[in-house]
């Protein structure tokens, strides 16, 4: 009889080496493939979160230039990987928000150098907003930079433009130079709270404005288009120049980030008046009921005359923004004009009459389209003594 040796055993450890090695080869594919796959989307979708943050950002820049008070945004400058039982994450995404060194801006008038005298403060100068992410498997992020009234994404090599711009609107041009520094890092959501410095109003004729830029001269051409013809646009060196022709009116407000503007405080505080000037004449509330915004004007002065009126700009988070509206004293039976957003200054017949001594005038404005408790819109208001009243009107 022949005995030979039992090989169930040695099988047995050699179908457990090869499951070991099946495991191990598909637990190091998981963690070079598709936990960096997994980690990509979710900085991706972070990304698209910050534009949003960076969105509400700039529309508060905004609405603290034009409503005189303070503001507050956020920004989420970090998130979290999903918690993994065997695999490994990277160092949680991060990112920074800064201010860029001051650059200046320059408005001449025929030559002459006017910037001191248009805008508060000297020199005059502004900077950016930026947010810069630190991924790890994101690649190609870029930087979201706010400048000149607009939000832009630069890649690099290429740029998008994620708002319009407010600087030029037919004949009225919106300088807000941004002030103080501003710098912090870390995956933390943190605050943005702009400030309102003063603000001045001057009439201009064939001016030339010179700001600085990160944005291409494309990008510019494609946000003034209709505002500014493309040859009267030049960039170079960082710099943005702007040849006009005409009357313009340009409107100069710095915004501090965090702190007061180095030229002074427009007032401070959320009680305080709108406009800065005329002082008189304070816009104290607004109700809109469907398609008609009533406006309530509180003058403490003397009694003044509106005779003309402009929608600078409307801005609505449904799409669906109204093209014009008609303006009128609440109660009278036709409008005084039909203004269109965006347009010109109209004049008022009849003027509507802001009667003093502390009594409270409402002002109505009915649009062809329904306003949404989202939206806001910019106002300007000439009054019979000649002077100009900015309102900032928010329907929420």
């Amino acid at each position: 009889m022949t005995f030979t040796g039992d090989e169930r055993a040695q099988s047995v450890q050699v179908g457990a080496v090869l499951l070991f090695g099946v495991l191990i080869i598909a637990f190091s594919s998981y963690q070079a493939f598709a936990v960096p796959e997994q980690n990509r989307e979710v900085e991706f979708n972070h990304n698209q979160e910050v534009q949003r943050d960076m969105i509400d950002v700039r529309n508060t820049l905004l609405e603290t230039y034009t409503g005189g008070n303070d503001g507050y945004a956020e920004v989420a400058l970090g998130t979290s990987f999903p918690a993994r039982v065997a695999a490994i994450n990277p160092p949680r995404p991060s990112g920074s928000l800064y201010t860029t060194p001051a650059e200046p801006i320059t408005i001449e008038e025929g030559g002459t150098d006017k910037t001191d005298e248009v805008c508060p403060g000297s020199p005059v100068q502004t900077r950016f907003i930026e947010y810069t992410p630190e991924y790890s498997a994101y690649d190609g992020a870029g930087t979201i930079r706010y400048e000149s009234s607009f939000l832009l994404h630069d890649f690099g090599d290429s740029s998008v433009a994620l708002t319009d711009q407010t600087l030029v609107r037919g004949d009225q041009i919106q300088i807000v130079p941004l002030t103080n520094d501003f710098n912090t890092g870390g995956s933390q959501t943190v605050a943005v709270e702009p400030r309102a410095g003063r603000l001045d109003t001057t009439g201009v004729t064939d001016p030339t404005i010179t700001l600085p830029t990160r944005a291409s001269e494309d990008t510019w051409v494609r946000l003034l288009d209709g505002e500014v013809d493309p040859s009267n646009i030049d960039v170079s060196g960082g710099e943005v120049t702007l040849t006009l022709t005409g009357d313009y009116t340009i409107e100069c407000g710095p915004v501090g980030v965090g702190e007061t503007p180095p030229s002074g405080a427009r007032g401070g505080g959320t009680n305080e008046i709108n406009p800065a000037s005329p002082g008189d004449i304070t816009l104290e509330g607004e109700t809109f009921n469907k398609q008609t915004v009533t406006l309530e004007f509180n003058n403490t002065g003397g009694t003044n005359n509106i005779t003309e009126a402009r929608i600078n700009f409307y801005e609505s988070n449904t799409g669906n923004s109204p093209t014009e509206g008609g303006i009128r004293e609440e109660g009278a039976g036709s409008d005084s004009a039909t203004l269109d957003i965006g347009g010109n200054f109209e004049t008022l017949t009849p003027k509507i009459e802001l009667t003093g001594g502390n009594t409270v005038t409402n002002v109505e404005i009915e649009f062809n389209n329904n306003p949404n408790q989202q939206d806001w819109l910019i106002l300007s208001l000439k009054l019979e003594t000649g002077e100009t009243a900015l309102y900032f009107v928010s329907l929420s």
